[in-house]
């Protein structure tokens, strides 16, 4: 009986670990691409305000409410996941239609200061940030909003303890200028597979904006081909 048991343990815990890089790299990151789609379509139907080249400050929703998308080719070419407000477990950061979270007490897209968000690296249920060390200098990452999209630029990365908590200050660990420069870092555990003794920690910094009137940015519909596919059909639609 004993040994019966031990056995049935064993084939879950080995079909877990099967499932779950399949439910977390395949099935998860389809759901978050189809949802980065719908909000995209439904922010694009509301009126838009007239664009007078000042970047707005984005603005956050209730408690883990979803308020902006986060696209990182360099995660992998149609990688897209929502944005939520707070960090919290089980509100934002274990679930597979949200994921990410907005520290918050750090600053928004559009203002300066430190935009600090939150990913698990190998959660039980979504992994947004687990290919965090694919980035390389100048890669991009887009944050879309209801108001368009702000570009970032990978600037650099490094391993600290939990406590060091100032990677959330308003200007933290990274080359500019403070009360200018607008900084997007990422949190999340590292090592990737072996618990979260350390943080990884990476730091970009605000390149430019564009309204939602003129569509994503070139630069990421070259490189998500999804997206390319979309901005297509939307202009045959439009012509």
């Amino acid at each position: 009986m004993i040994g019966e048991l031990l056995l049935l343990g064993g084939l879950g815990v080995l079909g877990y670990i099967v499932w779950q890089p399949w439910h977390t790299g395949v099935t998860v990151t389809a759901k978050q691409s189809d949802l980065a789609a719908e909000l995209s379509a439904k922010w694009d139907a509301e009126p838009q305000e007239p664009y007078d080249g000042t970047v707005p400050v984005a603005q956050a929703g209730a408690a883990s409410e979803v308020f902006a998308t986060l696209w990182v080719p360099s995660f992998g070419t149609t990688y897209a996941n929502a944005i939520a407000e707070t960090t919290d477990w089980w509100t934002v950061l274990n679930l597979d239609d949200k994921g990410i979270g907005h520290y918050e007490t750090t600053q928004m897209p559009g203002e300066p200061g430190n935009f600090a968000l939150a990913g698990h690296r190998s959660g039980p249920l979504i992994n947004s940030f687990r290919e965090v060390m694919n980035l390389r200098v100048n890669d991009p990452l887009f944050v879309a909003t209801k108001d368009g999209w702000y570009t970032y630029r990978f600037r650099s990365i490094e391993y600290v303890l939990p406590t060091e908590t100032d990677v959330l200050n308003p200007f933290p660990r990274v080359d500019g200028t403070p009360g200018d420069d607008e900084i997007l870092t990422l949190t999340t555990c590292h090592p990737k597979l072996a618990g979260s003794d350390e943080r990884a920690i990476a730091y970009a910094v605000l390149e430019g904006f564009q309204p939602r009137s003129e569509g994503p940015p070139d630069e990421l519909t070259k490189l998500n081909p999804t997206m390319g596919a979309q901005q297509a059909l939307r202009g045959d639609q439009e012509s």
